[in-house]
Protein backbone atom coordinates (compact mmCIF):
# COMPACT_ATOMS: atom_id res chain seq x y z
CA UNK A 1 0.00 0.00 0.00
CA UNK A 2 1.89 3.34 -1.55
CA UNK A 3 -0.29 6.02 0.17
CA UNK A 4 0.11 4.37 3.61
CA UNK A 5 1.26 6.25 6.96
CA UNK A 6 2.24 4.58 10.56
CA UNK A 7 1.94 6.83 13.34
CA UNK A 8 1.52 7.48 16.71
CA UNK A 9 -2.10 7.00 17.73
CA UNK A 10 -4.14 9.88 19.09
CA UNK A 11 -7.19 9.64 21.71
CA UNK A 12 -9.37 11.12 18.88
CA UNK A 13 -8.35 7.58 16.79
CA UNK A 14 -10.12 5.93 19.84
CA UNK A 15 -13.79 5.21 17.43
CA UNK A 16 -11.64 3.86 14.91
CA UNK A 17 -9.41 1.43 16.97
CA UNK A 18 -13.03 0.51 18.59
CA UNK A 19 -14.09 -0.08 15.22
CA UNK A 20 -11.14 -2.33 14.64
CA UNK A 21 -10.78 -4.22 17.48
CA UNK A 22 -14.79 -5.36 17.78
CA UNK A 23 -13.71 -6.49 13.95
CA UNK A 24 -10.66 -8.51 15.42
CA UNK A 25 -12.83 -9.66 18.22
CA UNK A 26 -15.38 -11.35 16.07
CA UNK A 27 -12.93 -13.22 14.48
CA UNK A 28 -11.26 -14.58 17.14
CA UNK A 29 -14.47 -15.50 18.88
CA UNK A 30 -13.29 -12.86 22.04
CA UNK A 31 -15.57 -10.65 24.06
CA UNK A 32 -16.62 -7.39 22.03
CA UNK A 33 -18.13 -5.77 24.87
CA UNK A 34 -15.02 -3.50 26.00
CA UNK A 35 -14.54 -2.43 22.19
CA UNK A 36 -16.03 1.07 22.99
CA UNK A 37 -14.51 4.53 21.92
CA UNK A 38 -14.60 5.27 25.87
CA UNK A 39 -12.67 2.07 26.68
CA UNK A 40 -10.05 2.51 24.25
CA UNK A 41 -9.81 6.27 25.37
CA UNK A 42 -9.92 5.24 29.02
CA UNK A 43 -7.50 2.30 28.71
CA UNK A 44 -5.25 2.90 25.69
CA UNK A 45 -4.74 6.89 26.25
CA UNK A 46 -4.98 7.62 29.95
CA UNK A 47 -1.59 9.64 31.54
CA UNK A 48 -0.44 6.45 31.70
CA UNK A 49 1.84 6.20 28.71
CA UNK A 50 2.67 2.53 29.04
CA UNK A 51 0.91 1.25 25.86
CA UNK A 52 2.84 2.67 23.04
CA UNK A 53 0.07 2.24 19.94
CA UNK A 54 0.60 2.53 16.65
CA UNK A 55 -2.42 3.42 13.46
CA UNK A 56 -1.80 2.78 10.07
CA UNK A 57 -4.09 5.36 7.88
CA UNK A 58 -4.58 5.66 4.48
CA UNK A 59 -3.75 9.04 2.44
CA UNK A 60 -7.30 9.90 2.91
CA UNK A 61 -7.16 9.61 7.00
CA UNK A 62 -8.91 6.38 7.41
CA UNK A 63 -7.19 4.16 10.01
CA UNK A 64 -7.06 1.12 8.94
CA UNK A 65 -4.91 -0.66 11.60
CA UNK A 66 -3.32 -0.26 14.96
CA UNK A 67 -1.08 -2.18 16.56
CA UNK A 68 -0.63 -1.98 20.41
CA UNK A 69 2.74 -3.26 22.62
CA UNK A 70 4.08 -2.81 26.66
CA UNK A 71 7.04 -3.10 28.08
CA UNK A 72 7.62 -6.12 30.67
CA UNK A 73 10.40 -8.30 32.26
CA UNK A 74 11.23 -11.49 31.66
CA UNK A 75 14.01 -13.32 33.47
CA UNK A 76 14.43 -15.84 31.38
CA UNK A 77 15.61 -13.15 28.74
CA UNK A 78 17.13 -11.47 31.41
CA UNK A 79 15.60 -8.01 31.57
CA UNK A 80 13.47 -5.54 30.10
CA UNK A 81 11.25 -6.73 26.77
CA UNK A 82 8.10 -6.08 24.62
CA UNK A 83 4.88 -7.36 24.32
CA UNK A 84 3.00 -6.91 21.52
CA UNK A 85 -0.31 -7.19 22.43
CA UNK A 86 -2.02 -6.49 18.89
CA UNK A 87 -1.90 -6.38 15.37
CA UNK A 88 -5.19 -5.38 13.60
CA UNK A 89 -5.78 -4.56 10.00
CA UNK A 90 -9.35 -4.06 8.96
CA UNK A 91 -10.81 -6.32 6.47
CA UNK A 92 -11.53 -3.24 4.29
CA UNK A 93 -6.91 -2.88 4.50
CA UNK A 94 -5.75 -6.24 4.29
CA UNK A 95 -3.64 -8.05 1.85
CA UNK A 96 -2.18 -4.41 1.12
CA UNK A 97 0.99 -4.93 3.79
CA UNK A 98 -0.83 -2.36 6.26
CA UNK A 99 -0.07 -5.22 8.88
CA UNK A 100 3.44 -5.78 7.67
CA UNK A 101 4.25 -1.98 8.37
CA UNK A 102 2.83 -1.87 11.53
CA UNK A 103 4.72 -5.09 12.67
CA UNK A 104 8.31 -3.16 11.23
CA UNK A 105 6.65 0.04 12.77
CA UNK A 106 6.40 -1.61 16.34
CA UNK A 107 10.13 -3.44 15.69
CA UNK A 108 11.80 0.21 15.35
CA UNK A 109 9.83 1.47 18.06
CA UNK A 110 10.99 -1.72 20.68
CA UNK A 111 14.68 -1.29 19.25
CA UNK A 112 14.58 2.61 20.58
CA UNK A 113 13.36 1.13 23.82
CA UNK A 114 15.46 -0.17 26.75
CA UNK A 115 13.76 -3.85 25.72
CA UNK A 116 16.11 -6.71 23.96
CA UNK A 117 13.41 -8.90 22.75
CA UNK A 118 9.72 -8.91 21.82
CA UNK A 119 7.29 -11.72 22.38
CA UNK A 120 3.53 -12.16 21.42
CA UNK A 121 0.46 -14.81 20.83
CA UNK A 122 -1.16 -14.87 17.67
CA UNK A 123 -4.41 -15.73 16.42
CA UNK A 124 -3.60 -19.29 14.41
CA UNK A 125 -4.40 -17.36 10.69
CA UNK A 126 -2.20 -18.20 8.03
CA UNK A 127 -1.74 -14.53 7.40
CA UNK A 128 -0.68 -13.79 10.83
CA UNK A 129 1.92 -16.40 10.53
CA UNK A 130 3.32 -15.73 7.88
CA UNK A 131 3.80 -12.56 8.40
CA UNK A 132 5.71 -13.03 11.94
CA UNK A 133 7.61 -16.00 10.11
CA UNK A 134 9.04 -14.17 7.41
CA UNK A 135 9.96 -11.48 9.39
CA UNK A 136 12.12 -14.11 11.49
CA UNK A 137 9.76 -14.85 14.61
CA UNK A 138 9.54 -18.45 15.54
CA UNK A 139 6.97 -20.07 17.55
CA UNK A 140 6.75 -21.80 21.06
CA UNK A 141 5.10 -24.16 22.30
CA UNK A 142 2.50 -22.08 25.04
CA UNK A 143 -0.79 -22.07 26.79
CA UNK A 144 -2.23 -19.09 27.01
CA UNK A 145 -3.91 -18.32 30.53
CA UNK A 146 -6.57 -15.46 31.58
CA UNK A 147 -7.82 -14.52 34.84
CA UNK A 148 -10.62 -12.01 34.33
CA UNK A 149 -12.33 -10.08 36.53
CA UNK A 150 -9.58 -8.44 38.55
Amino acid sequence: MTDLTIRAARSKDAAAIARLSKELNEVVNDSTEHCTPENIKATLFYHDTSFHVLVAEKADGEVIGYAVWHAFYDSGHGGAGAWLAEVCVGRHGRGAGAGRALFEAVVEDVKDSPATFMMWTSSETDAAEGLYESSGGYSKGVKRWELNGL
